[in-house]
């Protein structure tokens, strides 16, 4: 997994939007990359100059390897650790996410960020209740998961329903954004919106067409102070609606 400059001038965004800090876990040891192709290469120069004014793209990389501890530094994070089933890559925490997480990581970390790994487990649900756990109260995790076009890259592409049907909707989670991002430079600007379902009460309508090649989701959401059971049933969110209504 690795971090494009597109994605990279997403997370920046997120970060200093929402004035974000304390203790932080990427899933997977996630790979810096950085300046790649011309209209993106340019979306992460800007963003640098806007929310990191004097840093420039060499002074987020590790010095000594590939992977991206010293970006999320440079971001205000005052601890990065990075998690991953196995230690090929030398994560810092060796875990399971499709397991049962133990005591000492839940409520530990302020952000978690899922840069393109929940949709690698096949037991996703429990994937995502364990984050839940692993957040602090008020924690924010940051989501960048294939959305379409990733036919056999993974178990599964995640979709807006997930951010407005699991994690606002049955978690109590608040929305800080969520949108549907290309990953092709040239099309880096073409960032496509969606209506909020627990709003409409029909599931969400993109603001305009997708283009082609692959779309991330991306979307933050935060944890409530007092959260939702983690064992509270999910639903998806129009028929919820219209169960609502028949009943009334």
């Amino acid at each position: 997994m690795a971090i494009p400059d597109t994605l990279a001038a997403r997370l920046i965004e997120t970060v200093k939007e929402n004035d974000l800090s304390g203790a932080f876990v990427m899933l997977g040891r996630q790979r810096w990359v950085g300046k790649r192709r011309k209209r993106s290469a340019a979306l992460l120069q800007q963003t640098l100059e806007k929310y990191l004014p004097g840093v420039s793209d060499e002074d987020l990389a590790n010095p000594d390897n590939e992977y991206s501890e010293r970006f999320f530094e440079t971001l205000g994070f005052s601890s990065v650790d990075s998690m991953d089933v196995s230690d090929f890559e030398n994560a810092s925490i060796i875990q399971d996410l499709g397991a049962k997480i133990p005591k000492k990581l839940e409520r530990r970390f302020n952000v978690v960020y899922d840069g393109g790994t929940c949709e690698h487990i096949f037991d996703l649900p429990t994937a995502y209740r364990n984050i839940h756990e692993m957040l602090k109260p008020g924690g924010v995790l940051i989501g960048h998961s294939p959305c379409n076009n990733w036919v056999n890259h993974s178990f599964y592409q995640i979709n807006p329903e997930m951010v407005y049907g699991f994690w606002q909707k049955t978690l109590g989670y608040e929305v800080l954004h969520c949108s549907l991002q290309p990953l092709m430079p040239m099309y880096a600007h073409k960032v496509v919106t969606t209506t909020n379902p627990n709003e409409t009460g029909k599931r969400p309508r993109l603001s305009g067409p997708l283009v082609g090649g692959g779309i991330i989701l991306n979307y933050a959401v935060r944890k409530p102070m007092r959260a939702a059971s983690s064992n509270t049933k999910v639903y998806q969110s129009d028929y919820v609606n219209r169960w609502e209504q028949a009943a009334e």
